[in-house]
């Protein structure tokens, strides 16, 4: 069983993880979905977020949350479509 405190410092790991993933444009998108949702995330969105982050280059999570390409069945999780629907909200006018 994970502790808050756990959880806590997991949570600042993703922030400077997603705000330094290589890529620009994804440290936009990605670094501010966690910035924005980190703090109500429970531990099995936390550990879809890392898991994602961990196996998969920077670029294809790009494309992935812009949906220029699928998500992958690997990770088409709850974590990644709530991703995809706070980068999508975000570019409506």
């Amino acid at each position: 069983m994970t502790t808050e405190h756990d959880l806590d410092t997991r949570r600042r790991r993703l922030r400077f993880r997603t705000s330094h993933t290589g890529t620009r444009e994804t440290d936009i998108l990605l670094g501010g979905f966690v910035d924005a949702r980190v703090d109500g995330l429970d531990e099995t969105r936390i550990g879809e977020l890392e898991h994602l982050l961990a196996s998969n280059d920077d670029r294809d999570i790009l494309d992935w949350i812009t949906e220029r390409a699928p998500v992958p069945r690997a990770y088409a999780t709850l974590a990644i479509t709530t991703l995809i629907a706070y980068v999508r909200d975000r570019h409506r006018p």
